[in-house]
């Protein structure tokens, strides 16, 4: 059903801007265009169904299921909780076609690795009640947090990763077109959205042990050692030996084997996204959005507690 679909809206999209005729250009879409499943607001929430998908307010749990906290012993703030059994067809293979998906943030600074939990729930929907944030702790940020809840539904959309070169191409010939499936946030699945470096790439350094090397794989050694160098020169002695000691022999490890490094970084894919929803008070930085990823070999292994999150903002 998803390809089908897939298909029909790649021809209708072609249709709506005259592409129709342009081979170059539907051959892009039917290479790359995936299907992302677009997140609707349909109403504030009353609390009156249990299971249902929405943002914000209070989850629905199961027994088995704890509201879940920081290590400094403050609780999550509850984002989202999708009904997969909800969406009028899975939007990739390897996504579970039933259960719950739960998404909570903790602090978001810094905008990288940003602290958050993601559950995955299979079990049977019926013992699911609505949730109360634990009594004895306070929410991150929760003074900042008072978002209100909203019951959700999904619709189909296509969506379009950064090709580079060839996206570009696409922008200059059918803007509207272009803009149609790149500009997309609050979806489950679909491209990545962020203009600021490789957040794929960031998401695998990080889950890798290799978080010390965010934003320096371009580098060369001789240009950490430089910066080691003025970093001792100028009094600051720990970050040099941070430069010498870690960055450096990581440097080394990822250069060695960097191809293969790249290709794995390309298994991380968009999960969920999440934007500065005005209707729900939420805003993310300057009116940013939330980007849930997650290694495909974790998702096919139903393994929901290796995600990363990046805050994209301007």
């Amino acid at each position: 059903m998803r390809e089908r679909w897939r298909k029909q809206a790649i021809i209708e999209l072609l249709s709506k801007y005259h592409g129709e005729e342009d081979e170059q250009v539907a051959a892009l879409l039917h290479q790359h265009a995936e299907v992302a499943m677009r997140l609707e607001l349909v109403g504030e929430e009353d609390y009156s169904r249990t299971g249902n998908s929405r943002v914000a307010g209070r989850p629905d749990l199961p027994p088995s299921i704890a509201w879940p906290c920081t290590e400094e012993g403050e609780y999550y703030t509850f984002l989202a909780q999708i009904n997969l059994g909800e969406l009028p067809f899975t939007p990739a293979d390897d996504l579970p076609t039933t259960g719950m998906l739960y998404f909570f943030l903790g602090a978001d600074e810094p905008a990288y690795n940003v602290d958050h939990r993601v559950i995955y729930y299979d079990g049977d929907l019926q013992q699911l009640t609505l949730a109360e944030p634990p009594a004895d702790k306070k929410e991150v940020y929760g003074d900042e947090r008072e978002f209100v809840a909203h019951r959700v539904t999904f619709a189909p959309h296509l969506s379009l990763a950064d090709l580079g070169e060839e996206t570009e191409e696409l922008m200059d010939k059918y803007e509207e077109l272009y803009l149609e499936v790149r500009d997309q946030s609050d979806a489950l699945w679909g491209g990545l959205q962020s203009w600021s470096g490789d957040t794929s790439l960031h998401a695998y350094l990080c889950r890798s042990g290799m978080e010390a090397l965010l934003y320096n794989t371009h580098r060369t050694e001789e240009e950490l050692r430089e910066k080691a160098r003025e970093a001792l020169a100028g009094g600051q002695n720990q970050y040099a030996e941070h430069i010498e000691n870690e960055r450096i022999p990581l440097l080394q490890v990822f250069k060695a084997r960097e191809s293969e490094h790249r290709e794995a970084a390309r298994n991380w894919r968009l999960l969920f996204s999440l934007s500065s929803l005005d209707a729900a008070g939420m805003c993310w930085w300057d009116a940013g959005f939330l980007e849930f990823l997650i290694d495909r070999n974790d998702l096919r292994q139903r393994r929901f507690d290796n995600t990363y999150v990046n805050l994209a903002t301007s």
